[in-house]
């Protein structure tokens, strides 16, 4: 996964914690156009339960 980024943090411990499971998950097939394989955005809802 390349160039992951926190759209709208919370705590900078919680960021981290965050691109580190983003950075973890399996790898993706990459967007498709015209036959071409290109770069995509995509976002990841992140959720925390804090108890």
């Amino acid at each position: 996964m390349e160039n992951v980024q926190i759209a709208r943090g919370v705590d900078p411990l919680l960021d981290q914690e965050a691109i580190r499971v983003v950075e973890s998950l399996p790898t993706w097939k990459p967007g498709e156009q015209g036959g071409k394989k290109v770069k995509v955005w995509y976002t990841v809802p992140i959720n925390f339960q804090l108890q």
